[in-house]
């Protein structure tokens, strides 16, 4: 008897639970309406708006899914999903329109899946699209990895005639998404391949659309980047994450790839605690704020955890703070930068909350501080330079950045004996109109002469009007008139400079040096909790941040530029009790212990002491004396120091005296730890894709010229304009008397 008590009773409760819950299913749309119309009540400015909001009724809502494509009007945007009303809004009452590209009657389903006719989140939720690696939620349908499905449907952003519009193919190709170069840059320094161009990307893809222009840099194909072992191989496949068929290469460079540097690839998660992104197309496209908290009126989304974007917006044109979140070298606001070891993730941990170059303006160059860029300072965003190609990728798989960018200073300012190149829109429906129609400004129109890029590609924001290339702000519509370099002829008009630099040989007032910087993995200390896909953990001991006036190299196009002055890099790899792990030579024998330990690349030059063109967007109007080329070893790569002229006019019996002489203790050598190469032209540092140090024929032209900076020391000066006539005429007995008479005029001055 007591035993079927127990059992009717044991019943009762389980019905009783089951029919109470029943209406806690239905609650929960009502849950989040009560909680919006609280919300909206409590900041209610008067009592009338506080009762008005209370009374709303509470009710199942719907959004009319009426759009059609902009580009495709029998195209409806219901047809995706197969809702003509969706209840997302039910639960997401206060959510906000993406913006005018998706707007509200785009509906919610064509990008985040679901389904539109639930209202309990279990069923609406089941089929949304994002990507379960990621481990950031369920709200972002534009990851790489997923994008097909959302972002990259056809008629979106995919299935254009026009391959200029299927974005996500081009995304996927482009630098941001294989990250080629910065791959093939690291491996081929750290002597994980022989060739400089790149062999791999994050993962392995093929220019299949029949047009790879070889002669620009573009490769037909990337494999997967390796693993570095077999343990990060079965961790990725135990994770689902492993994409194609890579190898195991036990090259330490991958595993720092992997395990560090893919922080900035379109679907890692961002650093944080001061820099919040999304991944994919959102990424860029959704603003965060700093604190990376929700800031919209959605009462689903939480308002205290970090990591939610701003609000519900799709910005078809970001501004800066999204660039620099990853090309960040220039956001710091200090000149120095110190990490420690406690810091939870050491290098991102100590960046400040800025969003913008933030430099001394008060200081000038090389003395660790500097003005900022002039484009920055007249209120450009990055994207007013920079066009969708040159992000966004042009459809070809390139190795590195300097073959994907397509804009030039002499885009906007033409060079010494040319205007820009311009090219009128002929056709209403253009790239150039189509790209404008986002711009403040509002879209070019037929007629419209536009400045063309490298490409030849027309810009969408440069035109030129009334004689004058004019500029306008992508997001600000302000108008900004370039300077043309024809018209500095002083300046401009050397024979001996024209064709031979580039424009921020000149103009740049300073480069990014990071120095302490050592790579160290360390298995004996424990992963902190945000290096989410890391096995190890790397970091760095300290790194510190500063400014100097350019040093030069010969870039990718056969101009002097400047060079990224960055110190040698070393490696130390410990093992799980803190001792350095052996280095395996290829024949499997043990050739030393990574302690400091420093590469060579393939060409037998040093992978730790590197030397790379970089653009540091530090461009003034004013420019750096004859003297800092043409009397300055430092400048032209040879290291801080003396330069003691030999007998042979060839140079090859020059030297340059470094000041610093720690490197004859150190490594027994007689230069320079910044010298890049030699006075003789012989180079001490590994280089990237087609740039090199000076070679001696070209230190030997340069120094030259300092002989005659001393009197001659201004751009407009006529000798050089005919440097072989000038040097014949310095060895005449007529110059030695004018030399002799301002010598000794300048002796007899008090």
């Amino acid at each position: 008897m007591n035993k079927i008590r127990l059992t009717f009773l044991t019943a009762f409760a389980l019905i009783f639970y089951f029919v109470s819950q029943a209406p806690a299913l239905d609650r929960g749309w009502i849950h989040w309406q009560q909680l919006y119309n609280q919300e909206r009540a409590n900041a209610a400015e008067n009592i009338s708006g506080q009762e008005r909001w209370r009374s709303i009724p509470l009710e199942i809502k719907e959004i009319e899914v009426s759009a059609t494509l902009p580009d495709y009007p029998y195209t409806r945007v219901s047809q995706f999903r197969g809702f003509e009303r969706e209840r997302c809004v039910t639960c997401h009452v206060g959510v906000q329109g993406a913006g005018a590209s998706h707007p509200p009657s785009f509906g919610c389903t064509v990008c985040h899946g679901g389904d539109g006719n639930a209202v309990d989140e279990t069923t609406a939720h089941t089929s949304l699209i994002y990507d379960p690696d990621l481990g950031l939620g369920r709200g972002n349908p534009s990851s790489m990895k997923v994008a097909a499905l959302s972002c990259g449907q056809s008629g979106c952003h995919a299935g254009h005639s026009d391959p200029d519009r299927n974005h996500i193919k081009r995304m996927q190709k482009s630098m941001m998404g294989t990250l080629a170069g910065m791959i093939s840059g690291l491996r081929f320094q750290w002597g994980g391949q022989t060739e400089k161009h790149a062999l791999y990307g994050i993962e392995a893809i093929a220019d299949d659309d029949g047009d790879v222009p070889l002669e620009s840099g573009a490769q037909n194909k990337l494999d997967t980047l390796p693993y570095f072992s077999e343990r990060d191989y079965k961790r990725a496949w135990d994770k689902g994450s492993l994409q194609g068929e890579p190898g195991i290469s036990r090259h330490i460079g991958d595993n720092l790839l992997r395990n560090k540097c893919f922080q900035c690839h379109l679907d890692s998660v961002g650093p944080g605690p001061t820099d919040f992104r999304s991944q994919g197309c959102a990424a860029c496209h959704v603003p965060y704020a700093s604190d990376g908290l929700y800031r919209g009126d959605d009462p689903t989304q939480s308002k205290t955890q970090p990591g939610k974007p701003r609000a519900h917006v799709i910005e078809a044109v970001p501004n800066s703070r999204v660039c620099v979140q990853c090309h960040r070298a220039y956001t710091y606001e200090e000149p120095a930068v110190k990490t420690n070891d406690n810091a939870p993730n050491l290098q991102e941990a100590s960046l400040p909350k800025t969003a913008r170059f933030k430099v001394n303006a008060s200081a000038p160059a090389g003395m660790g501080s500097g003005k900022a860029d002039i484009h920055f300072e007249k209120g450009f965003e990055c994207i007013d330079c920079h066009t969708q190609f040159d992000i966004m990728g042009d459809g070809n798989i390139y190795s590195k950045q300097h073959q994907a960018v397509e804009v030039r200073c002499e885009t906007c300012h033409g060079s010494e004996q040319a205007a820009p190149a311009v090219a009128s829109i002929t056709d209403p429906n253009d790239r150039a109109v189509r790209l404008s129609r986002h711009y403040k400004g509002g879209p070019n129109q037929p007629g419209d002469a536009m400045a063309l890029t490298a490409r030849d590609r027309k810009m969408t924001n440069v035109k030129s009007i009334d004689g004058k290339i004019v500029t306008f702000g992508k997001r600000s519509g302000r108008r900004m008139i370039a300077p043309q370099t024809r018209n500095a002829r002083a300046a401009h008009s050397i024979p001996g400079h024209i064709g031979k630099l580039e424009c921020s040989a000149c103009h740049a007032q300073w480069t990014p040096r990071c120095d302490g910087c050592h790579n160290a993995m360390d298995q004996s200390r424990p992963v902190p909790a945000d290096h989410k896909a890391a096995k190890f953990f790397w970091g760095s001991v300290e790194s510190q941040l500063s400014l100097e006036t350019p040093q030069l190299i010969v870039g990718p196009r056969g101009k002097a530029a400047p060079m990224s002055p960055q110190p040698e890099r070393a490696l130390t790899l410990l093992d799980e009790k803190g001792a350095p792990i052996p280095v395996i030579s290829g024949l499997g024998n043990t050739i030393g212990r990574y302690l400091d330990w420093r590469f060579s690349n393939a060409e037998g030059y040093s992978g730790a002491n590197r030397v790379y063109r970089t653009e540091p967007h530090s461009t003034r109007r004013q420019v750096r004396a004859c003297a800092d080329c043409h009397l300055s070893s430092r400048t032209l790569g040879l290291g801080e120091g003396d330069i003691e002229l030999g007998s042979h006019p060839s140079g090859r019996n020059d030297l340059i005296a470094p000041l610093d002489r720690s490197d004859r203790i150190a490594k027994r050598s007689n230069y320079g730890p910044d010298a890049k190469a030699t006075a003789r032209g012989e180079r001490l540092s590994g280089s990237h894709q087609e740039s090199r140090p000076f070679n001696q024929r070209e230190i030997t032209t340069l120094l030259r010229v300092g002989n005659c900076i001393a009197c001659h020391d201004t751009y407009g000066d006529p000798i050089y304009q005919n440097m072989s006539k000038s040097y014949a005429f310095a060895e005449s007995i007529k110059h030695q008397q004018m030399r002799n008479k301002i010598l000794n005029s300048a002796d007899s001055q008090p």
